[in-house]
């Protein structure tokens, strides 16, 4: 048996432990009035690694058709709090999560989800590029032939989704070449094409410009500006020109004694870069520490 996926309203649920310091910010409320839709609602989750808990009690909200970065010190749990939200942590033997994170009011970490349909609604594009020893054709249509596409529709879909990623005129003369003879922008473009081709909903970004030159750097984030009127992108940086440049919101996680990573505070990205509520923000975007 599995889950139905389908929005549905449901209660949040609230974690045993420890409370976190209370984050700071629109989002930190659960049923704040707002008028945007909410794509991810995630409620008091707690993450472990065995009996180390990387994350404490994350409660945080994420606007569709918006860019939220996520922002903090190494450590703070930054990368484990996107994977979470498509059961990427599951691949670790020792790796389990209490609370929720509802897609559109469904709780994907219910033991009962279809953890592929999931990871189908929600794609992820990783800190290097890592496209498959495949051509580029048979990269981006990799996905879609597991959901049994086939023929003029797959042409269809490789196409729409290299040209959605920016890459179409650099590879419609060679779509049967390697996609690892592509340049590292080029490549991590690939991978963007290859997530948004099995048309999800939310696509998740860990430091997706870390390993690129300023260019490809650039026409990755012109490029999630321009995603974003079909997908909710959640990503991860440590360049805050970057989420200064790119996010509508940012949500700030710091370590705690534990080490365990919290929300310390989520606003409107000029907001938090301009007028953090919270002291630790504002050491943190000014480079006092992290």
């Amino acid at each position: 048996m599995t889950v139905d996926l389908r929005p549905e309203r449901a209660e949040p649920a609230h974690a045993e432990g420890a409370a976190a310091p209370r984050p700071v910010g629109p989002s930190a409320t659960p049923g704040a009035t707002d008028e945007r839709r909410v794509k991810l609602a995630i409620r008091d989750l707690n993450v472990y690694y065995g009996a180390f808990r990387a994350l404490r009690d994350i409660t945080l909200d994420v606007h569709a058709n918006a860019v939220t970065a996520i922002i903090g010190p190494s450590g703070s749990g930054k990368s484990t709090l996107l994977r979470s939200i498509n059961r990427m942590t599951d691949l670790v033997p020792s790796a389990r999560a209490t609370g929720e994170v509802m897609l559109d009011g469904a709780n994907v970490l219910d033991e009962q989800v279809d953890v592929v349909e999931v990871r189908r609604r929600v794609g992820m594009v990783f800190q290097r590029p890592n496209p498959f020893p495949k051509s580029i054709f048979d990269n981006v249509a990799y996905g879609p032939r597991l959901y049994g596409v086939r023929g003029k529709t797959l042409d269809e879909v490789v196409e729409r989704a290299l040209r959605a990623s920016a890459l179409w005129n650099d590879v419609r003369d060679k779509l049967r070449a390697s996609g690892l003879a592509l340049s590292g922008g080029q490549q991590q473009r690939l991978c963007i094409a290859r997530a948004i081709a099995v048309e999800p909903e939310v696509v998740l970004m860990d430091e997706p410009a870390s390993a690129l030159d300023p260019r490809a750097t650039l026409l990755i984030e012109e490029l999630m500006s321009d995603l974003k009127t079909e997908y909710t992108i959640v990503i991860v940086t440590h360049n805050m020109q970057q989420a200064a440049r790119v996010a509508d919101e940012t949500a700030f996680l710091n370590m705690g004694d534990d080490r365990a990573g919290y929300l310390v505070e989520v606003g409107v990205t000029s907001q938090i870069f301009t007028n953090p509520r919270n002291r630790l923000t504002e050491d943190y975007v000014s480079g006092r520490f992290g």
